[in-house]
């Protein structure tokens, strides 16, 4: 099992790397520049070709419970609150900069401006609300129906909302900053399990996931401090330890967040979500991102506004 996790999570990695490579090297000098596209675009298009894999593994979860959710309703919902965050800052950059952007590009960004964009989130969220109860009871049926609607606004703002956290941040920063956060909390994921394997003796949260440790736990921040120490090295923003803090913090929510996944999986019952041998699926490779994506977001606000 362990083969064919680090096979897969290395090539998942490089993909990645080179996304954001691209992402960064393409993305210079927008709007003004005629060969370059919007910071983000190729992250958001990953994205978007990813959300919808981990919404019909939660499907499949919330089936084992007998919970039906649809698809119809919950990808393009979840896709919409990703994307939102990401497109309502692109408007704003083309109001104060619109030379060199195309004249359709400047009259969209006026239009996000003028209907106050920020409440699309919330009205995707109602909408989808509305959605999961007329999908649900159109073969004239109401048992389950608030199960099915509840499960929907789950997956939608745990695979929509959350990630969305992440777009904004690629317009104010580099690529680079979103490979840091990644690190660090993948980095906390790796050192929780090497260390547990090694060291761990006292269980975490055994009936949520019998094999985490504490000592897992603890080893787990201390990689993730040193990776966000070391990763100040190559920029003059932090200090070291800042860097330091802030891979504690995302790295404590990372292993959170891959707890709250195991829940998900002991409630239905299920060891994986996905179909790859010896691999957890999308939902284990974003789990621990996806918690750590908020605080990521308002830890970078404060200090930077």
């Amino acid at each position: 099992m362990f083969k064919w996790r680090l096979l897969y999570g290395l090539l998942f990695g490089i993909a990645l790397l080179a996304m954001f490579y691209f992402d960064q090297t393409q993305s210079v000098g927008w709007p003004g520049r005629d060969d370059s596209f919007p910071p983000g675009i190729l992250f958001a298009g990953t994205m978007t070709l990813i959300i919808p894999l981990a919404i019909v593994e939660m499907q499949r979860l919330l089936a084992s419970e007998n919970v039906t959710i649809s698809l119809r309703v919950c990808i393009p919902s979840a896709i919409l609150c990703m994307l939102w965050p990401w497109l309502e800052q692109l408007a704003v950059i083309l109001l104060h900069h619109p030379q060199g952007a195309a004249p359709i590009a400047i009259t969209v960004a006026h239009w996000f401006y003028t209907v106050k964009p920020h409440y699309l989130v919330p009205t995707v969220l109602a909408l989808a609300l509305v959605g999961a109860f007329v999908m649900y009871s159109r073969h004239q049926r109401v048992d389950g129906a608030m199960a099915s609607a509840g499960a929907s606004l789950l997956a939608i703002v745990y695979l929509g909302v959350l990630p969305g956290f992440l777009m904004p941040i690629r317009l104010t920063h580099s690529s680079g900053m979103i490979v840091s956060i990644l690190l660090m909390v993948k980095g906390a994921d790796i050192g929780a399990y090497t260390f547990g394997r090694l060291l761990g003796r006292h269980k975490l949260i055994p009936w949520v996931s019998p094999g985490k440790t504490w000592e897992g736990f603890i080893g787990g921040l201390c990689l993730a401090a040193l990776i966000g120490g070391l990763l100040t090295l190559c920029s003059s923003e932090f200090y070291w330890w800042e860097g330091a803090v802030a891979g504690i913090i995302l790295g404590a929510a990372g292993q959170l967040g891959d707890l709250l996944e195991s829940v998900l999986k002991r409630d239905a019952g299920v060891k994986d979500s996905g179909v790859l041998p010896g691999f957890g699926g999308v939902l284990d490779l974003i789990d621990s991102p996806l918690l750590a994506a908020p605080l990521a977001y308002w830890m970078l606000k404060l200090v930077h506004g």
